[in-house]
């Protein structure tokens, strides 16, 4: 859904895994980028795929599609987006999910080296504390099983946020962020919520703390400094652009733009 807003006039995207070296411009579809097959699927020990966060997924991204259009609409055309309390709290779900689900998010809180040597460490005190179950405990114990293990506790935490998160994100409200100046353009990344913090100021319930996701080229929406309501800025200048597009490239993995110019020009800064 957001990747449509970023393509060329032709439907392309152009990308880059910019950590690579070096790293190549190439271009895709949308349905081609960022896309992994149930990935949000649970997994059985005999293999058989529970996709229900697949679809709970996918019933918030159709709720948010009506939101997003509204944001753009408005916004471009210079207006504070009027939104119900209904849209803003479909939105804020939405941004939280988009923050959480990316898989580089949640290898940046636990990484799979880190989870394995928990689920490792686990094992070891089962094979002391129930000696009787070993059978039990070294089906636990395989590459698969344990790789198994992971991606189900990820996809299960995915749900499993505190409801204080919601309330924070109510209470900072909605800012949106429109490009007033030709030419410049959002880059969108594989994790495309990004957060800007500084040196002991990490928490969200600061409102110095600002977390960002373009949802078009020209638009990218925040949460807000504390009103609960909507607020609309105008980035007319482009180092507010480009500096939000080098965050969004130093927090992902892969970017992607409308521009293979610009795609080159954020992954080769210096």
């Amino acid at each position: 859904m957001i990747l449509n807003g970023f393509t060329d006039p032709d439907g392309w995207l152009h990308w880059c895994r910019h950590r690579e070296d070096p790293s190549a411009i190439r271009r895709a579809r949308t349905a081609e980028l960022f896309h992994q097959n149930h990935l949000y699927s649970t997994l059985s020990e005999s293999g058989i795929k529970d996709p229900a966060m697949e679809r709970a997924l996918s019933v918030l991204e159709s709720e948010a599609v009506s939101v997003v259009q509204a944001i753009l609409d408005q916004a471009r055309a210079g207006r504070v987006p009027a939104l119900s309390a209904g849209q803003m709290r479909v939105w804020h779900l939405f941004f939280l999910m988009q923050w959480r689900r990316t898989p580089e998010t949640q290898r940046a809180n636990t990484s799979d080296e880190e989870a394995t040597r928990m689920i490792e460490g686990i094992i070891a005190e089962l094979r002391q504390a129930v000696p009787h179950r070993s059978a039990e405990i070294e089906r636990l114990a395989t590459p698969e099983a344990m790789a198994r293990t992971i991606r189900n506790v990820r996809v299960q935490t995915l749900i499993q946020f505190s409801g204080e998160v919601m309330t924070v994100l109510e209470r900072r409200g909605i800012a949106v962020l429109r490009i007033s100046r030709p030419h410049k353009s959002f880059i969108i990344g594989s994790r495309p919520v990004v957060k800007l913090t500084s040196p002991g100021r990490t928490d969200l319930t600061d409102p110095h703390v600002e977390m960002w996701m373009p949802i078009a080229s020209d638009i990218a929406v925040g949460v807000g400094r504390g009103d609960g309501g909507v607020s609309l800025h105008h980035a007319d200048d482009g180092a507010t652009v480009r500096q939000l597009n080098l965050t969004i490239a130093k927090q992902s993995g892969t970017i992607a733009a409308g521009s293979a110019t610009l795609v080159r020009s954020i992954a080769n800064a210096r």
